[in-house]
């Protein structure tokens, strides 16, 4: 008997996962023309809009039901509307960037824990299309601190890794986010003697 009952609930999760709703269906429709119309009107051509005090805010759920928040923070960027046969992708150049990401939230205790990464770099692209970012000469950090709350505000000397990376990059796929940074050389701080990595 469980086991049909937990069949069952997994048949109607699936339905609900695979299942296009009429009116869902009407909406993807709509986002697609937008785009067909817009790549149609600017003749295939690259359109540019320049943006200043430019912040991401994004949000992944766990599978435990919490969220992770990411925050992308710029002073400038360069927004390209990229025209490729009837679609658009959309490339951001980003300039003066502070990005917070958050690894994991935890109990210790009490007390709700995060572990997060910082980092600063002059310049970084996002693409919109596989929600990739890409970085080069990145001062990397990595944070466990109390909350679940990004800070505004963060201090290298807290942090319990600290260094520069040549390249780091990350792309968010559903809950997961595959972080990568190339030639990551880093300083394990916190003890007597800080040791390098």
């Amino acid at each position: 008997m469980t086991a049909l009952c937990m069949a069952a609930i997994t048949f109607a999760w699936l339905f609900k996962l695979v299942y296009l709703s009429e009116s869902d269906r009407v909406k993807y429709e709509k986002v697609l023309e937008a785009g067909r119309v817009i790549a149609r009107a600017t003749k295939g051509e690259e359109t540019h809009q320049t943006r200043g005090g430019v912040r991401k805010d994004l949000w992944l759920s766990q599978q435990d039901d919490s969220r992770l928040h990411y925050r992308i923070d710029s002073k400038s960027s360069v927004l390209t509307l990229l025209p490729i046969d009837e679609k658009i992708d959309i490339i951001e150049n980003l300039q003066h960037i502070k990005c917070w990401m958050q690894d994991k939230l935890y109990a210790q205790g009490d007390v709700v824990m995060q572990q997060m990464r910082f980092f600063e770099a002059d310049q970084g692209i996002y693409q919109y299309s596989t929600q990739r970012f890409a970085a080069n000469s990145v001062i990397l950090s990595l944070f466990r601190m109390p909350g679940t709350l990004l800070p505004s505000l963060v201090d290298p000397s807290k942090a319990f890794l600290h260094g520069l990376a040549q390249d780091v990059s990350f792309s968010i796929a559903g809950k997961t986010t595959q972080f990568q940074a190339q030639k990551f050389k880093a300083t394990l701080m916190g003890s007597q003697n800080e040791e390098k990595l």
